[in-house]
């Protein structure tokens, strides 16, 4: 993550005639027309294959770390480019309507917000899609003209949710239907919240989400991780496959006590990156490149996770145990109350979400690292026998990069199209949803608001990354000088 793996290019760095090291947002990208007034960009990465792109600009002032977050200049809150399903258009190359052409399958955008605690608050509003093209009871045509006609689904979706399927596919999203406003998760109806045919154009719903604050799903995330350790040392203590006894004896020599060895396994691995997950750190494994002359971040995305191989006797560490405690996603329509759609939300905090990881290789690393090297130099006192120093973890995959959370997700179909409201002056139900008997008395956060937090939460975690890498710096280039064995100064009284 140095300027020197791609160096800068005329054009690059737009300083207006100050020398301030500042670039300004990046131009929009390439636009082709897919139908009507739709369009889509066709020279930027999307987010898949567990990969995700971020825009960045370079930064003078940041000596090691050379590229900063940066963001499109649409001025406000909307669908992202990049985290998109290929298949999903945006009208008049704005970020606020998409839409899909027609016999298009399922298709989904999401936000560009990251919801991760509070209560949160948008509105969908339908330009096309819901409703069914002409009436007949015979239900065999029915469905036909149900299947022909553009449909939309709303809801929230996490990291590891599906952008081609739509939203409420899997155990990562929540999702509503057009048709008789279905609540639907893991692809099985959860309820039905009012009975209508469908919606018409002009409809709007209005979303609130409510997520437990961080400290309280810091404390169920240890207790997950804490249920998870216990049951890995079970296993451990159990299979025996950790232990190995080391014989020295020999012919014609005195046999010598049986030692015993500790054998590094996967379990242990696996208890150890368990062991060093931390909350208060934020870890944005980030690298700059560049893509048709574009500059982006590259990191790794989160990823559907199997059940582990291991299980107490309650089986408690399973992570559908667990869900966030009074969260839930509301639903408004035309500003009535329609319920709750979902309740006690599926958490999403480390270790019940993980980043892609190339297991083999870091455990690998882990298995056979011995500590003695530190900065290059061999370092004669280093206790190679220490179990707690002998291993290191040269990256985990239980890590918060700052984009664990819910994100407001919309699914298109064969030619349906709708239009997300974030910002408070278009709303038109913001104030009745306030003073509803749900949410009387409470502080609420529209998607403009948490776009401004966000960006400020990455400018702040800019400037922590470049200095701990400066501060990294100064500690490689002055190494400490570790004193020869034999004028090492031994306390009076410690030995002979």
């Amino acid at each position: 993550m140095k300027p020197g793996i791609i160096p800068y290019q005329d054009g690059d760095i737009v300083t207006n005639g100050q020398e301030s090291g500042l670039s300004p947002r990046p131009a929009f990208p390439q636009y082709q027309l897919t139908h009507g007034s739709f369009y889509k960009p066709h020279d930027i990465p999307l987010n898949k294959r567990h990969f995700i792109y971020s825009p960045c600009a370079p930064r003078l002032d940041f000596t090691e770390m050379g590229y900063c977050l940066t963001e499109y200049p649409f001025e406000r809150a909307g669908f992202s480019l990049m985290d998109r399903s290929a298949g999903i258009s945006l009208k008049d190359k704005d970020n606020s309507i998409i839409g899909v052409e027609k016999s298009v399958g399922w298709r989904t955008g999401r936000s560009d917000v990251c919801i991760k605690e509070g209560i949160s608050y948008w509105e969908v509003e339908i330009i096309k899609g819901g409703s069914i093209m002409g009436t007949d009871n015979d239900p065999r045509r029915k469905k036909d003209m149900i299947d022909s006609s553009p449909h939309l689904r709303f809801g929230i979706s996490r990291r590891e949710a599906s952008l081609e399927a739509p939203v409420g596919f899997d155990s990562y999203s929540y999702g509503i239907r057009d048709q008789y406003l279905e609540s639907i998760s893991e692809g099985k109806l959860s309820q039905v919240l009012e009975k209508r045919e469908g919606m018409q154009a002009g409809d709007i719903i209005s979303f609130v989400l409510k997520l437990p604050d961080y400290d309280a799903q810091v404390e169920q995330a240890q207790e997950y991780a804490l249920r998870r350790k216990e049951a890995l040392k079970n296993a451990i203590d159990s299979s025996g496959k950790t232990m190995r006894t080391d014989d020295n004896a020999g012919a014609g020599t005195i046999k010598k006590k049986s030692k015993t060895v500790k054998q590094a396994t996967n379990e242990d691995f696996q208890l150890a990156l368990l062991e060093d997950i931390t909350y208060n750190d934020i870890i944005r494994d980030h690298i700059p490149i560049r893509y048709r002359n574009q500059l982006f971040f590259e990191a790794t995305d989160y990823i559907k996770t199997t059940k582990p191989e291991y299980y107490s006797s309650d089986k408690r560490e399973r992570q559908d145990y667990y869900t966030l405690k009074d969260s839930y996603l509301a639903v408004y329509l035309n500003g009535e109350f329609l319920g709750k759609a979902f309740e006690n939300l599926n958490p999403f905090l480390p270790p019940f979400s993980e980043l892609q990881y190339n297991e083999k290789f870091y455990y690998g690393y882990w298995k056979n690292y011995n500590g003695q090297h530190v900065n290059g130099l061999i370092n004669p006192y280093k206790n190679v026998d220490s179990e707690s120093e002998q291993r290191l973890i040269l990256r985990n995959k239980y890590v918060n990069n700052n984009r664990l959370g819910y994100y407001p997700t919309i699914s298109c179909f064969n030619d349906g199209e709708v239009k997300i409201i974030t910002e408070q002056r278009q709303m038109k139900y913001l104030d009745t949803v306030k003073s509803s008997e749900l949410l009387a008395d409470k502080q609420i956060k529209t998607l403009d608001v948490l776009y401004k937090e966000q960006i400020a939460d990455d400018i702040v975690w800019d400037i922590i990354d470049e200095v701990e890498e400066e501060g990294k710096k100064l500690t490689n280039t002055n190494p400490p000088i570790a004193a020869p064995i034999d004028t090492v100064l031994v306390p009076e009284g410690s030995g002979p």
